[in-house]
């Protein structure tokens, strides 16, 4: 660039950097990052493993507990997974996943990615181009666990996810008993012209 180039900056302000950039570091938020870092890499086996132990007993208590009514998207033979990720579909009753976490008390999880929150209920196109079917990607949530998740923990989001299950069951149940009253009620009154 040499000494001619003139470099301008993109943003305005800050007369204690030269004019180049507004604001000041954040001194002790980088030093708190960087002794984060620290410890992270101190322990990332420890807490990978336990990540891994938490998430597979995650996966088999809800295989436990729903049987054939979940799909298991995040699980392609062959490949690495993340070890604190479980990404799973409700089959039956089939439904989107916004709707199966919205019947739970207290289960905090995602059904995407908060970067594509503006799709309303697209599914994925990760999970679609992974080969998980539409309906299966309609109705997936993302279940992740941290380096303080317990297995105490995990079986009570498991009844709350069954829980909310029992709810949409109850709730489709209703629905197939009004369509049933409805058929009746027409037919009763068409017998009666």
């Amino acid at each position: 660039m040499g000494h001619q180039t003139p470099l301008l900056p993109m943003l305005f302000g800050g007369g204690q950097e030269r004019n180049y950039r507004p604001g000041t570091e954040n001194t002790p938020m980088i030093a708190g990052l960087g002794k984060a870092a620290e410890l992270v890499s101190l322990h990332c086996t420890v807490y990978e493993s336990h990540m891994r132990d938490v998430r597979d007993y995650l996966e088999q208590r809800l295989q436990a507990v729903f049987g054939d009514r979940i799909r298991f998207n995040s699980r392609f033979p062959g490949t690495k997974r993340l070890p604190n990720t479980c990404n799973v579909s409700l089959l039956k009753p089939s439904v989107l996943g916004r709707e199966w976490l919205s019947h739970c008390h207290s289960l905090q999880a995602s059904v995407g990615a908060a970067c594509h929150s503006d799709r309303g209920d697209s599914p994925s196109h990760v999970l679609l181009s992974s080969g998980i079917p539409r309906e299966s990607a309609r109705g997936a949530v993302r279940l992740s666990v941290g380096r303080e998740t317990s297995r105490e923990d995990v079986d009570v989001i498991v009844m709350d996810l069954e829980q909310a299950v029992q709810k949409l069951e109850y709730k489709e149940s209703s629905k197939g008993d009004l369509k049933t009253q409805e058929r009746n009620r027409d037919g009763v009154c068409s017998q009666v012209k």
